[in-house]
């Protein structure tokens, strides 16, 4: 007797996995915020924002999201956070242990939970596999992403991307920060400055500060902020990245209500 009492034929599966998928893309196609960069600072402020009810997609470039979160310090796969973030730690449902005034968490679990918390939420859509190659504007504002698919980018084919639009954008792309970087190439005026040297106490204060609305409609946060604003880097610890999408979670809705 076949152990698999309810087969899926081949044809079956590649009916389901498009049709599921290009539901997700139609969705997609105007949101009130786009987050690019899946990162513990672009998942924490996609979460809350579908808290408040916005609908948010997100994007990421990479097969595995969740930043530079997975290798934890040099391959050791522990992070360590700041008691300030426990109650965002619980909204994702995470356990840590204390230990020298810090918390200790396992990074693949980490990841792991950053993620579930905002790809299962009902208001949040997340693709990975997709690189943005431009920003979309309106009158001055930035009002989307032009994407293409992460593959054809590595291989350099000439094929047009498709564009997104939304209300809000947010550059979560890390030490790339490659939504700014796109919005100086057309605005030279913009002042971008990189991220300083090493230095997690400074750099977690940096993360924070340096969170903002970069220009109409396009906001950064995470380590985005501190190549936009010198903060200095800081490493295997991510509490300032939970405080920073937190903070542009604040901004991006302040900015959507006074539209």
């Amino acid at each position: 007797m076949s152990e698999i009492r309810n087969p899926v034929a081949d044809t079956q599966v590649t009916r389901l996995i498009a049709k599921h998928y290009f539901d997700d893309l139609q969705r997609a196609v105007e949101s009130d915020v786009i987050i690019v960069g899946a990162g513990p600072a672009g998942l924490a402020c996609a979460w809350t924002l579908g808290d408040d009810g916005y609908m948010v997609t997100i994007f990421d470039k990479k097969l595995a999201p969740g930043g530079g979160i997975w290798g934890g310090g040099m391959t050791f796969n522990k992070i360590v956070l700041q008691r300030d973030v426990e109650p965002i730690l619980r909204e994702a449902d995470i356990q840590c242990d204390e230990d020298g005034g810090a918390l200790v968490v396992d990074s693949v679990v980490f990841a792991s939970k950053l993620i579930a918390r905002a790809a299962t939420h009902p208001k949040v859509t997340l693709f990975n596999l997709l690189t943005v190659v431009d920003l979309h504007a309106t009158d001055e504002r930035v009002t989307g992403v032009v994407v293409n698919s992460s593959s054809v980018e590595a291989v350099g084919l000439h094929v047009d991307p498709l564009v997104f639009r939304a209300r809000a954008v947010l550059d979560g792309t890390g030490h790339e920060a490659v939504l700014a970087k796109l919005y100086a190439r057309r605005k030279p005026e913009t002042k971008l400055t990189r991220e300083h040297f090493m230095n997690a106490e400074k750099g977690e204060e940096d993360t924070v500060a340096g969170t903002q609305m970069l220009a109409p409609g396009l906001f950064v946060a995470g380590m985005a902020a501190n190549n936009v604003s010198g903060g200095s880097r800081m490493g295997p610890i991510f509490g300032g990245m939970l405080l920073s999408g937190k903070k542009a979670a604040a901004l991006i809705k302040s900015y959507l209500e006074s539209l």
